[in-house]
């Protein structure tokens, strides 16, 4: 028997008796000098999983591990298997680049999962319901291709999702189709994009404000208006609303150039992060709008 069979009987008992400390050391000297099987790279895959990636001490640790596992096996159907230390491993990674914000790397890590593969089983955790895998991963998808500008790609995983999608935790449906008619108003499909806002079953201001930029580009300024005035009126942190308070200055300016004038002087407090004087002066709008809303209805 050639010594490194030997070796790697010795790493599969290791890692039957989940000494994967053991087991990963001789697997990682072996790979790549001696031929693993189906059986010896699924082993290495869970070796490196339980040691490297389920508790990984470092994002650069957590990454090579979870690359080498893509190279050892692949993705299985969770309809049929209850595991899969593949999707397991590049899921781990997903996660934690998703919650850090780490937008540009994320495409390299949903480019290796198959979503028809994955499972669309939620599970209630202490009363609360958590989404499925696929529901998960077309979560990550649509945010990250928006936050990234890419909106073909968004659209067509966000149009993937509500199709694909048999249930939905809590609000995801609506967001899909939120970040689907954003998506549609940036490459110029101003009406496509209505369709889907006015169908969204959210009250929410950033809503409102999507409807008036399609309706503004739409050349609808009177629909315009309204609705952004509705945004303004909305809950929401000021400083976020930016863009709506400049959308509104350029409304009004052919109607009420004074008041459009208030809207940009709003606008540079904002940007210029003052305090004093921001506060009074949307008192003074809030009242305004309040009368453009009467007038409306």
């Amino acid at each position: 028997m050639p010594n490194y069979r030997k070796e790697l009987l010795d790493a599969k008992k290791a890692y039957k008796a989940k000494d994967y400390e053991v087991a990963y050391e001789i697997y990682s000297n072996l790979y790549g000098e001696a031929p693993f099987d189906n059986s010896t790279r699924y082993s290495y895959a869970w070796t490196i999983y339980q040691l490297k990636i389920r508790d990984y001490q470092s994002r650069d640790e957590l990454m090579e591990s979870a690359e080498l596992v893509t190279e050892l096996t692949r993705q299985n159907n969770l309809n049929f298997t209850k595991m899969c230390v593949y999707t397991m491993s590049v899921f781990k990674v997903l996660k934690l680049l998703y919650y850090e914000r780490e937008y540009d790397e994320l495409p390299h890590w949903l480019d290796k999962i198959n979503p028809d593969l994955l499972d669309q089983v939620r599970y209630n955790r202490n009363g609360e319901m958590y989404p499925s895998n696929m529901e998960s991963y077309y979560v990550w998808a649509s945010v990250t291709y928006l936050k990234l500008e890419d909106y073909e790609k968004c659209i067509e995983v966000s149009r993937r999702a509500l199709s694909k999608l048999n249930k939905f935790t809590h609000n995801n449906a609506e967001f899909f189709q939120w970040r689907l008619a954003k998506s549609l108003r940036q490459i110029g499909e101003y009406e496509q994009s209505l369709k889907f806002l006015k169908i969204i079953q959210l009250d929410e201001w950033y809503v409102d404000k999507e409807i008036a930029e399609n309706y503004y580009a739409l050349n609808d300024k009177n629909q315009a208006l309204e609705h952004a005035v509705k945004a303004a009126l909305k809950g929401g942190p000021m400083d976020m609303k930016y863009n709506l308070y400049r959308l509104i200055a350029e409304i009004l300016y052919e109607t009420d150039p004074e008041m459009a004038l208030k809207h940009d002087e709003l606008c540079d407090l904002i940007l210029n992060e003052e305090s004093e004087g921001k506060i009074e002066l949307e008192s003074e709008l809030v009242d305004f709008w309040n009368v453009l809303v009467r007038d409306f209805n």
